[in-house]
């Protein structure tokens, strides 16, 4: 069952001139996602899927604490790191797209349903 849903996009260019201060990697990025991105249309995609799981979330969340990593055949994949996120009984998909000036992502939550066996 979905229980929240965002999206975000954001200007390639704007990402790249944001990327001259070193500092701004840091903040944003976790050191996997820093060792994956090679460039600013990467780093523009994280920046558009973390906005759009901060407001699918709903939790008073730091770029830091939400990971956008591909899986093995390359579907982003989130990682939270709050003890306010439940794993058990949450889940997060993202979709990211970009095209030449622009990344999007649009984030879903959905409430794990347990089945009770009677």
């Amino acid at each position: 069952m979905i229980i929240g849903l965002g999206i975000d996009i954001v200007e390639v260019e704007r990402i790249k001139r944001a990327m001259e201060n070193p500092r701004f990697l840091e903040r944003i990025l976790t050191t996997a996602e820093r060792e994956y991105c090679r460039n600013a249309t990467q780093v523009a995609g994280r920046w558009a899927a973390k906005e759009a799981v901060y407001k699918a979330v709903g939790l008073p969340l730091q770029f830091q604490h939400i990971e956008v990593l591909p899986d093995e055949v390359g579907v982003p994949f989130v990682r939270i790191q709050s003890p306010d996120f439940d794993l058990k009984r949450l889940r997060l998909k993202v979709s990211i797209s970009h095209e030449r000036k622009h990344a999007v992502a649009v984030a879903t939550l959905e409430r794990v349903v347990l089945h009770s066996p009677f």
